[in-house]
């Protein structure tokens, strides 16, 4: 396994969500947002959700692209399977009504 790129940002959690996205694929998903609010990440392949308890914190936002799947962190509490697509290439990552953080 082999980590491809990596990418770190800051962002405050607007509304208490930080989304990652495409950059052509801004438009939200309403089922996805309300499935973060019950397990912290939902997404529809192209725009994830990121659940936050605490809004007016700053969260940092760590992008990493392997060439397999990694294994789940041994003390992790949970685990969620998703998958973020990017025709693009350009993924956003945006604060929910305070505007981009950053992108890569």
């Amino acid at each position: 396994m082999a980590l491809l790129a990596g990418y770190s940002c800051k962002a405050t959690p607007g509304r208490r969500v930080v989304e990652v996205y495409d950059a052509d694929a801004y438009l939200g998903d309403d089922d996805a947002m309300t499935a973060a609010r019950r397990q912290v990440v939902a997404g529809n392949d192209y725009h994830l959700y990121l659940r936050s308890l605490q809004p007016d914190i700053d969260v940092e936002i760590t992008i990493r692209i392997w060439d397999t799947p990694p294994a789940p962190p041994a003390d992790a509490e949970g685990q969620i399977g998703i998958s973020l697509e990017s025709e693009t290439g350009i993924l956003v990552i945006n604060q929910v009504g305070l505007g981009p953080a950053g992108e890569t």
